[in-house]
């Protein structure tokens, strides 16, 4: 029978430390809180847009185009009015 480390590896943690500047250092949120409404903004903005142009013609390839224009156009607006 052979006991950990008879094959080269330990079952000891090991007690090398973390290297220079990551000691406990929080990586932070993906987005900030200012991004996240900004994009759920600009989505609800496209969702209604896309929903109305859809009842209107009927044209689901159309009201997804439509919804995306509407995005892309309020999302640059939408970061100027919600401010840091």
């Amino acid at each position: 029978m052979t006991t950990p480390g008879d094959d080269g590896t330990s079952s000891r943690p090991s007690t090398t430390p973390p290297a220079e500047g990551q000691q406990g250092e929080d990586p932070g949120a993906l987005l900030t809180g200012h991004a996240f409404l900004v994009f759920v903004g600009a989505g609800f903005i496209a969702l209604i847009v896309g929903g109305l142009t859809h009842l209107s013609t009927g044209n689901t390839a159309g009201a997804v185009l439509a919804g995306l224009m509407a995005a892309g156009v309020s999302a640059p607006a939408l970061h100027k009015l919600v401010g840091p």
